[in-house]
């Protein structure tokens, strides 16, 4: 697990120390209240939910839920227990932000992908079928529905360069995220895409001003291309 990323189990523990310090109450006492409802708990327990420690299934996520609400006099709701804005860890293969467990929680649909998955390297295409499904995914819904990527993966995951990196960085996208958009807007790759609009005339340090400015106007789209592809847009 990333250094980043947290388990369910300790999100939830996470939040239910926030929730029961806000309350004013001590651990003996959400104890007390988890046995009014029937769970056999004991302080050491309370302590090994808090730590991330101690397994914890959706009856009980309900239980807690409520009973903190009793103790802290106002309502509590499931997803109050997953507040937070790190990743969480399903599985090896896949990994969320806690915002998209949030939403699921509160109603909507579960559908992962952009922008609930933190960004994957080209590397983690190889790491098994659960994160090439993902991957293909978010590569689909990044290009946009007519671009076919579950056949054109490997070409994507391997024109990422120096480019797909920079721009990674400023729109807070992996690099295979960057060409995906790419893809979709211009049917190249973003490093593609500028050595084309570049050209090979000129001299040296002429082209290389050329690429800096026509890589930020590139940017510049696949910022606007982003946006319209999260809020629903094509």
């Amino acid at each position: 697990m990333g250094t980043d990323e947290q388990s369910v189990r300790a999100v939830v523990g996470a939040n239910v120390r926030r929730l029961r310090e806000a309350a004013g109450a001590r651990q003996d006492d959400v104890a007390i209240a988890a046995r009014e409802l029937g769970l056999h708990w004991h302080r050491s327990k309370v302590a090994a939910l808090e730590r991330g420690e101690k397994p914890i299934d959706l009856a009980e996520l309900v239980l807690v839920a409520e009973l903190l609400g009793e103790l802290a006099n106002q309502d509590i709701r499931l997803s109050d227990l997953l507040e937070g804005d790190g990743a969480v860890r399903l599985t090896s293969e896949v990994v969320v932000y806690s915002a998209a467990l949030r939403r699921y929680l509160n109603g909507r649909p579960v559908s992962i992908g952009i922008p609930d998955v933190p960004g994957l390297s080209a590397d983690d295409l190889h790491a098994g079928s659960a994160v090439m499904k993902v991957m293909s995914k978010r590569m689909s819904q990044l290009a946009g529905e007519d671009v076919n990527f579950r056949s054109s993966l490997k070409h994507v995951a391997t024109s990422t360069g120096e480019a797909e990196e920079r721009a990674g960085r400023v729109l807070g996208l992996s690099a295979t995220d960057v060409a995906s958009l790419a893809v979709g807007l211009w049917g190249r790759t973003l490093t593609e895409e500028r050595d084309r609009r570049v050209g090979d005339g000129g001299s040296d340090s002429g082209r290389a001003a050329r690429r800096g400015r026509v890589t930020r106007e590139l940017v510049k789209d696949l910022r606007a291309r982003l946006a319209a592809v999260t809020n629903g847009e094509r």
